[in-house]
């Protein structure tokens, strides 16, 4: 009892620090947001691919290889602590960014480009009304977009493990790891639970319509937006992946005569296609919009919160024998990919003139742009979070079933080493290459029929 006295004392000082790192990522990214969904709308062709590519690169790079490649330098940088709660912070910042422009992509603003330019023509003096009719103009998808970044921003884990980043999240994990009792931690983790509920009840009261629209289009500033784009990738995506590549190259040798990781690989590519599967359906039956946010609500409180309810529900006495099995995480993981699985959907075009043409004509080869290569690329988004999730396996995974990144988070903690970046690289290659090989299975498959 002693513990979790203790616990609960330190419990108020991280949660605040997460409070307040949240606020500050949300507003960086819905101020970058503001400025860079209007650019991306008016891209076109190669470069509008070229564009989102860059942008969505950060979000999707795995958080134990930005966390392992930086945690060298992250972990000089705790003697500092300012430094320290910047680089989190901006890293971090940089990873959600690409959420606040989908957010503002799918949210259609309740001013029409026309409406912008009757304003402009009509110059008003005053800035105070200016400031007014441009928060009325941007409508609700900022402070949607704000408010998606911060759950997310809030509920992270993956990312401050490993740097020893003062969070509730890394606070309660331990302690359900160390051995507390399962009722206990989910009572420490009420009060951060409470701030993420109330937020989604905030958004939820405020009634919203999902579409893909057209957003203003803004041509200037281009060059200042490639370099963002660039930039955030390289810091993100490009750099860690050299820092790992570079020391697993001494490590390969290793690592190919003794590869130890065939079963936890094994287990990951299980776990992630059952998940991404279960996603897939669950995507497709929350069709109707009240039905969507249910659905995606438990998604949205984080890894963490989702793995420890998961774990209380299944120690019920009705489902206690299925405890130790694969269902509990498959469940977990499939909750935790809801809010992306809705995400792709929306972005995925319904219905267009030539989508129609080509569902009447049946030629699968006409289809494959138009309807099929969108829904191959977003269940392989959905298999690819899933195949590197650590925190809800690290709690769920039956016993001798464990997945790889639960194994190599553990290993990371003791430091880098050659062979350990070997590993890594072999892991993160993984989800890639079966994804590629998919859907290139699928093309041909297409082109042939």
């Amino acid at each position: 009892m002693a513990e979790i006295g203790i616990l609960e004392v330190n419990l108020g000082a991280p949660t605040a620090l997460a409070l307040g790192r949240a606020l500050i990522i949300a507003g960086l990214a819905v101020a970058v947001a503001a400025w860079l969904s209007g650019w991306l709308a008016a891209q076109r062709g190669r470069r509008r691919t070229f564009a989102w590519a860059l942008l969505l690169a950060p979000f999707f790079t795995p958080p134990l290889l930005i966390s392992y490649a930086f945690s060298k330098f992250a972990l000089a940088l705790v003697a500092a602590p300012w430094s320290h709660e910047a680089l989190y912070i901006g890293v971090l910042a940089l990873k959600l960014t690409p959420v606040a422009v989908i957010v503002r992509r799918l949210v259609p603003p309740p001013l029409s480009a026309p409406a912008w330019h009757v304003y402009r023509m009509l110059g008003i003096a005053s800035w105070r009304e200016r400031v007014l009719f441009r928060l009325r103009g941007a409508g609700r998808s900022p402070w949607l977009a704000a408010g998606v970044v911060f759950l997310l921003a809030f509920a992270d884990f993956e990312l401050a493990s490993l740097w020893s980043v003062k969070t509730w999240t890394v606070a309660i994990f331990d302690a359900q790891i160390g051995g507390l009792a399962l009722g206990e931690t989910l009572r420490l983790a009420a009060i951060p639970l409470a701030v993420q509920i109330a937020l989604l009840a905030l958004g939820a009261w405020n009634r919203h319509d999902f579409a893909a629209v057209a957003l203003r289009e803004e041509r200037s500033a281009s060059r200042a937006a490639w370099t963002y784009l660039i930039a955030s990738s390289l810091l993100i995506c490009a750099v860690p992946l050299g820092i790992v590549s570079a020391q697993a190259v001494s490590g390969w040798r290793t690592l190919s005569a003794h590869f130890i990781l065939t079963r936890e690989i094994g287990a990951s590519v299980f776990f992630a296609l059952a998940a991404a599967l279960l996603a897939d359906l669950g995507a497709r039956l929350g069709r109707r919009r009240r039905a969507a946010v249910l659905l995606a609500v438990p998604g949205l409180l984080g890894a963490l919160v989702v793995a420890l309810l998961v774990l209380a529900l299944f120690q019920r006495p009705a489902l206690r024998p299925a405890y130790d099995t694969p269902l509990p995480l498959i469940l977990a993981l499939a909750l935790g990919l809801l809010p992306l699985a809705f995400m792709l959907r929306a972005l995925t075009p319904r219905t267009t003139p030539a989508l129609h043409l080509a569902r009447q004509t049946g030629s699968r080869r006409v289809l494959w742009p138009l309807q099929t290569r969108p829904r191959v690329i977003a269940f392989g988004a959905l298999f690819y979070w899933a195949y590197f999730d650590f925190t809800a396996s690290s709690i769920l995974a039956p016993v001798g079933f464990t997945p790889v990144f639960v194994r190599l988070h553990n290993l990371a903690h003791y430091g880098q080493t050659d062979a350990l970046s070997a590993m890594m690289l072999a892991a993160f290659a993984v989800p890639i290459l079966t994804v590629l090989l998919a859907g290139a299975v699928a093309r041909f498959t297409a082109g042939r029929r």
